[in-house]
């Protein structure tokens, strides 16, 4: 397992904001599997880029939304014909046993280390096959919800309400959702929500979006 902590990029000088995220070292991984079994789509930049001179020129209401711990909303079993176990040892193996006593008892040691086995039941972040079990359960959801994937790139999905198109494009965990209807994006919001938990959204203007300042603007309409 490794643990990473880092400054968020909002973080001010006087109060630093700190974002920690502990995930599994997948590198053992990657010899059990191919590209095709393990590679996620991602939207490309020129989708992005096209979307949002889209969102300019037709006067869209735009939305922003983070998905919270994306990945470990997905199973790790799903489409999968085997389990992943995960080898834990040192500092971490003190942490679970205090937080669930009841592993004790599974703990063994190895060359004077603690060790914990344990088999993964939701795609933890650094197994290879993770991001693709993200991508396949967001997908779904979408066409759950009456949204066609472009087939041209595979992280832009859209579909009619109102009369009027309404498109959901991301990157991994971080979408931007469009319509004309402002209540629109606001209802498809809370339909992602229902799904996945209580998302980080940013309406309005200006934006931060994958390291880029976003400024909307219908000068073009």
């Amino acid at each position: 397992m490794v643990n990473r902590i880092k400054e968020k990029r909002d973080h001010t000088p006087e109060v630093p904001d700190l974002k920690g995220r502990a995930c599994a070292d997948g590198r053992p991984q990657k010899a059990r599997y191919t590209k095709e079994e393990t590679a996620s789509p991602t939207m490309s930049n020129d989708a992005f880029m096209i979307q949002m001179m889209i969102h300019a020129i037709e006067g869209r209401d735009v939305a922003f939304a983070d998905v919270a711990g994306a990945y470990l909303h997905a199973h790790m079993h799903a489409h999968m014909t085997e389990f992943v176990a995960m080898r834990i040892t040192g500092a971490e193996v003190d942490i679970l046993c205090k937080l669930k006593p009841e592993w004790e008892e599974f703990v063994t040691v190895e060359n004077g280390k603690r060790v914990l086995y344990v088999r993964l039941n939701k795609a933890l972040y650094g197994c290879v096959q993770s991001a693709l079990l993200w991508y396949k359960l967001f997908t779904s959801t979408l066409e759950g919800m009456g949204f066609e994937v472009n087939p041209y790139n595979m992280c832009v999905a859209n579909t009619v309400i109102n009369g009027k198109q309404c498109t959901i494009c991301w990157y991994v965990d971080d979408n931007t959702i469009s319509h004309m209807d402002s209540n629109v994006v606001s209802d498809t919001i809370k339909q992602i929500e229902v799904k996945f938990g209580k998302m980080t959204v940013s309406r309005g203007e200006e934006h931060d979006f994958l390291g880029m300042k976003i400024i909307l603007s219908t000068c073009w309409k």
